[in-house]
């Protein structure tokens, strides 16, 4: 055993004595300047392994980060997503990308504004109100529907996450709805209504990706404990589900039903 190995015996560096900590975590230099000296050792170390990355890692870039990170989220979801497992598909070592992304947070801001940059809304876009919200929500759910993890990493990042080409689509809406009589703040919540309602539709998209089966799928298999949970008659309207209820409930068409209530509301609302 080296002195390096000595542990709680001794100090970390030198292996001299330790003197007894009391209280709170137990002391692993005699000195400070033991502990520069092992400070120096770990810059050191993690500096020769960047020198020894292969050429995969000496290539790198925020892009090829974002995009390699985006592509592991749409294979396996947004719960596989860490530094290490980006770092994996890049064939990189994990302390390589803090070079380029300060953490998993700001990792998933930059993959939200990535793939909102890949749908970018036109300038001006149709004419009327409606035509402009009803574009962008539509533009929205495309993306949700490539990339159903999306909604998930929205709602754990920083509130609104720090995703300028996201924070566009609410700057269009607000502007669609400019001029119409109404006060700045109600055109703001109308923008982020839209978007909001667009992530709560899209929100099942996630779950039946990573489960890969079709409700119809999922009901065939559990139709016997279904019927002995809903047979009571204590749940009388869920137990006349048929077919055109549940295609009623698919997220498609809870999009499609939730955007024109919304968007016939905002119509009533700007009319009087």
């Amino acid at each position: 055993m080296t002195k390096r190995e000595c542990g709680p015996v001794g100090c970390s560096v030198c292996g001299r004595a330790l003197p007894p900590s009391g209280r709170g975590r137990p002391a692993r230099y005699c000195s400070r300047a033991c502990r520069a000296r092992a400070y120096r050792d770990r810059v050191a170390e993690r500096q020769q392994l960047d020198v020894d990355l292969p050429e995969e890692a000496a290539a790198l870039t925020p892009e090829r980060v974002v995009r390699a990170a985006i592509g592991l989220a749409d294979r396996e979801g947004v719960a596989a997503l860490s530094m290490r497992r980006v770092a994996a598909e890049l064939n990189a070592g994990p302390m390589s990308l803090y070079r380029y992304v300060r953490g998993k947070e700001e990792l998933g801001g930059m993959m939200i504004d990535a793939v909102f940059g890949d749908r970018p809304l036109p300038e001006p876009g149709p004419a009327g109100w409606r035509n402009r919200l009803e574009l962008s929500a539509r533009r929205e759910w495309e993306i949700y529907l490539d990339h159903a993890w999306v909604p998930q990493l929205a709602t754990i990042t920083t509130r609104p996450p720090l995703a300028p080409r996201m924070m566009a689509y609410t700057d269009w809406r607000i502007r669609a709805v400019d001029g119409l009589g109404l006060d700045f703040a109600t055109m703001v919540r109308i923008a982020i209504m839209v978007s909001t309602h667009v992530q709560g539709a899209a929100q099942p998209l996630a779950r039946e990706r990573r489960e890969r089966s079709t409700r119809e799928e999922w009901l065939l298999v559990r139709r016997g404990p279904i019927r002995e949970t809903f047979g009571s008659g204590a749940l009388p309207m869920i137990e006349r589900f048929d077919d055109d209820a549940l295609r009623a409930s698919e997220p498609d068409s809870v999009f499609e039903f939730g955007l024109r209530c919304l968007l016939d509301g905002v119509e009533r609302l700007i009319s009087s």
